[in-house]
């Protein structure tokens, strides 16, 4: 029993108060308290040099600016989240990680500012398989450094990958959906399977195909992140503009009904209405044909429609089958055109019934080859009076 209580925790009490040659113990006890009492100190250095004692001059501010290339700005908004750091050793192995997968410190600084978290990660978890999944699905680093400075926190989320991974095949290139997530980073950061798939899958049962729906998303880049009943109700709209789904401009329908709201397009349809004369077969009619006019403004809509139908002397039908003139900028394409078409023909130099829509739709370059640059030596000065009309300056003057 004596013996007993001598060998509970005592030992290390008496090393620490008594000479171990004043204990009287039987030798068998005797020799394992000196083997403790020669390991005490070994295991005492040992913790002593693996553990990472706290930096009592660690500045987590001083250290973004240091090593991080973050600007002062920068790293004063960057500290807030992560304060509680104490130690630069984490970060440190976080940093040469970024560096030794292949990036500059430019692009490091982005991702830091970006996410100044990342500097905790731990790259055995979450950090190096993250970046070796996306490597495999053929990123670059680089392109890699932007997908974490476009999506922040959320790029070390285990979900992360699988959603690259649904979102190549429909953009058909990593560049696309980069180019994509820096409109909307929500695509790369929504529910997946309770937001985003629901509503891919609606889709291509309205007849959109995967490259539709990847050019839907750069004109209305959060329609496929938004709730699935919002986005079957911009469906319900887009057939309600007239335009059937699986038609060529179905897809731009349902971008601009995902983009206003049906208060906004009664409004521009009341606008079309009043400035054309439009009946409603006319109207629907004119957004099958570009349903992108419902974007512009009224007053742009009204201005247009009055400049079409007053100085062009077009017919309100004819609009309406070649609606995108609506669209054109009045300034700098619409009357400077007009201006040089006219002119062309009161001299004769081209028939007299010339399609105004042929004139305005060709890009400016073809414009200028069809309308100016073969004319530049019966009217002299045409091209710089065409540029002054374009840039606002005067009215298209030539000798």
């Amino acid at each position: 029993m004596g013996a007993a209580m001598l060998l509970a925790p005592m030992p290390l009490l008496l090393l620490a108060s008594t000479p171990l040659a004043a204990v009287h113990l039987p030798t068998r006890c005797r020799l394992r308290l000196q083997l403790l009492s020669r390991a005490a100190p070994e295991a005492a250095s040992a913790t002593t040099t693996t553990t990472t004692a706290p930096d009592n001059h660690f500045s987590v501010e001083e250290y973004l600016i240091s090593n991080c290339n973050l600007t002062q700005p920068q790293a004063h908004k960057a500290s807030k989240s992560i304060a509680h750091l104490k130690s630069r050793s984490n970060p440190d192995a976080v940093l040469a990680f970024l560096a030794d997968f292949g990036l500059s410190p430019k692009e490091v600084a982005a991702i830091v500012a970006s996410n100044p978290r990342i500097l905790c990660a731990r790259i055995d978890r979450s950090l190096a398989p993250i970046c070796s999944e996306l490597r495999a699905v053929g990123l670059s680093p680089s392109q890699i450094a932007r997908l974490a400075q476009i999506t922040g926190r959320y790029f070390l989320c285990r979900s992360f990958v699988s959603k690259v991974r649904f979102w190549l095949p429909l953009f058909g290139s990593s560049e696309r959906l980069l180019q994509a997530s820096d409109w909307n980073y929500w695509l790369l950061t929504s529910d997946l399977e309770k937001v985003v798939e629901p509503n891919v899958s609606f889709l291509k049962e309205c007849g959109l195909s995967a490259r539709d729906i990847s050019k839907l998303l750069v004109a209305a880049p959060r329609l496929v992140t938004m709730h699935p009943d919002y986005v079957k109700d911009a469906v319900r709209r887009a057939i309600q503009l007239g335009v059937a789904p699986g038609s060529q401009m179905f897809r731009h329908a349902l971008s601009t009904a995902g983009c206003i709201g049906q208060d906004k397009i009664d409004a521009k349809v009341a606008v079309l209405k009043e400035s054309l004369g439009w009946s409603q077969e006319e109207v629907n009619l004119a957004v099958s044909k570009a349903p992108r006019i419902l974007v512009a403004s009224e007053e742009r809509l009204r201005r247009n429609a009055e400049f079409l139908i007053d100085e062009v002397g077009l017919q309100p039908q004819y609009v309406a089958r070649r609606s995108v003139l609506l669209m054109y900028s009045l300034e700098r394409r619409l009357v400077p055109r007009h201006l040089v078409v006219k002119l062309l023909k009161e001299r004769g130099l081209i028939e007299q019934d010339r399609c105004f829509f042929n004139a305005v739709a060709p890009t400016e370059e073809k414009f200028l080859e069809k309308f100016v640059v073969p004319f530049e030596g019966c009217v002299p000065g045409l091209a710089d009076a065409y540029e002054s009309a374009c840039a606002g300056k005067t009215p298209v003057q030539a000798e």
